[in-house]
């Protein structure tokens, strides 16, 4: 099955005299596999939302099945067979399995919901795509993100979807979650269904796809099979440069540096623990390991997010009683979580508000805030971090992921901490962002700070790390200096010292 599906001609956006999409033209065809990559802000969203029907084009036509169509809303798109599933699920938690995949399209009898006609539907669907583990009544709060996934997929495939749009999918994935999610892509594109996989991981897309496209500025600087591609040509094609992975040896830290953060015997009483560890000033330590192997955890029991109940947490020589984040940031640590907008930043407000709440009263007099030295301060973070906006009175919002991150990071260089922890520092970011946000990692490791780096990218805390720790089960079982090993005993270390499953990757 090889037929044209649907095709986009000379699609053209902008929003407030900026242009972000400039006559882009492309043509799907069935039971095919298409990866869109791009950097934040290349255009990727934007055409998503067009062909979905949540945005409409300034000009420009969309053809379905050789019939030019106008989608003013997703049901106009959905009605035509074309599903979207983002990076946040949209699930009805509270309600099952069977009755999110059918939503819309319950069998009903005499006006009620007969649930044992969709639970017939659910099942016959269900094992006909696979996801025989999946339990028609389960609730859908009771899930793993993972499984919550396959709801979806499910949901899509039930309203009848021909061209389903999966956007990173794989972002929040384990490494075998990742490969058989890669191998359920195969599948359904081999019934004849159109595949559009957006993905910062470019392996993953390289894995599945057919054919791709990239998005530099709104503009296609690349589209044609994926076969003869690689990583680093995808990364020309999309920064207009090549990027070499970085596997800088680290600066050395001084033999005289002095023990900054000092974590001894940390437990939790979910099972997560004893932890020691040490990070001496200017040195950054990795933290690698399978999800679900207590890297976290560690982290939070360590900023005081969540409480250990054993153990002593010590900074600059002092033991620290640490009931909250606030007692943590007061005695001088820092910490960028793994989920920026849940746990990270008000999107809302601005750049300058998000920088500053941490330091506002260094910017007060008298109970005033004295904004001209707030934004001049918050000006020259953003310069050193390499935020990129109109404005700090940008919304947070409007930032690509890269920036978003970006701003976290000037928050805490603006604190100016002694100890700083990073939960997956580029997680949804591209990857000119990502060397970006490597280097100021090590600029601020190279200032004196102790980091630590938690990554589900063995590349990313092998290349970023003097030393790299490895958890398994709760506990630091291996330690290696940079250099020492290899991706491949990373990975055997987490899983207990015997080889990695067929397939897996750059993530664990």
């Amino acid at each position: 099955m090889n037929d044209e599906f649907l095709r986009i001609d000379n699609i053209t956006k902008s929003y407030g005299g900026n242009t972000v999409l400039h006559g882009v033209s492309l043509t799907f065809r069935t039971g095919q596999v298409y990866g869109i990559l791009g950097e934040n802000g290349a255009g990727k969203s934007t055409l998503i939302k067009i062909i979905s029907g949540l945005e409409s084009a300034d000009s420009g036509t969309i053809t379905v099945d050789a019939e030019t169509v106008h989608f003013g809303a997703p049901r106009d798109a959905l009605a035509r067979g074309i599903s979207v599933i983002t990076q946040e699920q949209t699930l009805v938690l509270d309600r099952s399995v069977a009755e999110n995949v059918m939503l819309g399209h319950l069998d009903r009898k005499f006006g009620f919901v007969s649930e044992r006609a969709t639970r017939k539907r659910f099942d016959e669907l269900r094992d006909r795509v696979g996801f025989t583990g999946l339990k028609a009544g389960t609730p859908v709060r009771s899930l793993s993100i993972a499984t919550r996934q396959q709801v979806e997929i499910l949901r899509a495939i039930a309203h009848g979807s021909r061209l389903i749009i999966m956007d990173e999918p794989t972002a929040i994935l384990s490494s075998v979650e990742t490969e058989q999610l890669l191998a359920l892509i195969r599948r359904l594109a081999a019934t004849g269904i159109v595949i559009l996989l957006i993905s910062h991981f470019l392996e993953d897309v390289l894995a599945v796809a057919n054919e791709v496209t990239v998005l530099r500025d709104g503009t296609v600087t690349f589209s044609g099979p994926a076969e003869g591609q690689t990583t680093q040509t995808l990364t020309r094609h999309m920064v207009g440069r090549f990027v070499d992975a970085d596997h800088r040896e680290p600066a050395p830290v001084p033999a005289d540096a002095a023990v900054r953060l000092d974590v001894r015997g940390i437990t939790r009483s979910d099972g997560i623990g004893p932890v020691s560890l040490s990070v001496r000033a200017g040195e950054i330590v990795g933290m690698a390991g399978l999800i679900g192997s207590g890297r976290t955890e560690v982290a939070r029991a360590i900023f005081g997010v969540d409480h250990s109940i054993a153990g002593e947490v010590w900074l600059d020589g002092e033991r620290l009683k640490l009931s909250t984040p606030r007692e943590a940031i007061r005695r001088g640590m820092a910490m960028v979580t793994e989920n920026r907008k849940e746990d990270g930043l008000s999107l809302i407000q601005s750049i300058r508000e998000n920088a500053t709440i941490i330091v506002r009263r260094k910017y007060s007099r008298a109970g005033l805030r004295t904004v001209g030295k707030e934004k001049a301060a918050v000006t020259v973070a953003t310069k050193l971090t390499e935020v990129k906006a109109s404005s700090i009175e940008q919304p947070v919002w409007t930032l690509s992921g890269g920036n978003q991150q970006k701003v976290l990071f000037t928050r805490w260089t603006m604190k100016q901490p002694g100890v700083l922890i990073v939960d997956e520092p580029t997680r949804g970011v591209d990857v000119g962002a990502k060397a970006q946000i490597h280097q100021l990692i090590r600029d601020l490791a190279a200032q004196g700070i102790a980091v630590l780096v938690i990554s589900s990218e063995i590349e990313e805390v092998m290349g970023l790390s003097h030393r790299l720790l490895v958890m398994r089960t709760g506990r630091v079982v291996n330690e290696f200096r940079w250099g020492e090993a290899d991706r491949q005993q990373v990975i055997e270390a987490a899983f207990g010292g015997v080889p990695a499953p067929a397939g897996e990757g750059e993530t664990l």
